[in-house]
């Protein structure tokens, strides 16, 4: 983010909040976020001031950030996803998923058992399916908002950060 964008929402959180951050607090919150794209900083704000009541703390600018971004599948529509292509793939023609929750979820399950599902165990794995799914999203949450290189799901990283990781420089 550059320092235009970060003038023009602390700004706008001064306004809404009727509070000041002082020149060395406002340095900090600056470096604190300035690996978030204007665009998902300028959004956090806009969503912050119309949802809050008091100031935010840079965590909760950050996770509003990911919220606002974040056009990933929730789980119930991962399921769905994963429940057609059951119907039009079968057992011999396991697909593969872009989205690294949503294949970690299958594997985790397994695509046999989901391709053997009969109406008495369908309930017992779409909420196992669902809980799976939602440890791997909250995992993948996690690792973009504190810059995890770790197996850092790209995608996430894209949309929040502008492709980078917190704490990196752009190259050039």
């Amino acid at each position: 983010m550059d320092k235009e964008a970060f003038s023009q929402g602390i700004s706008s959180l001064s306004m809404s909040f009727n509070t000041h951050l002082e020149q060395a607090a406002a340095m900090f919150w600056f470096k604190m976020l300035k690996d978030l794209s204007d665009d998902a900083f300028l959004k956090a704000v806009k969503s912050i001031v119309l949802t809050h009541d008091r100031m935010p703390t840079i965590a909760e600018i950050r996770r509003v950030a990911l919220e606002e971004s974040d056009e990933s599948p929730m789980a119930e529509e991962a399921w769905l996803r994963v429940i057609d292509d059951v119907h039009r793939y079968g057992i011999y023609k396991e697909p593969e998923y872009d989205d690294l929750r949503l294949e970690k979820t299958k594997r985790t399950i397994g695509w046999r058992e989901l391709c053997d599902m009969d109406s008495d165990s369908r309930r017992i794995i779409r909420a196992q399916f669902f809980r799976v799914f939602e440890a791997y999203d909250r995992r993948e949450k996690s690792k973009a908002l504190t810059g995890s290189k770790d197996g850092v799901n790209h995608e996430v990283l894209a949309r929040l950060f502008g492709g980078m990781l917190p704490g990196e420089k752009k190259a050039g």
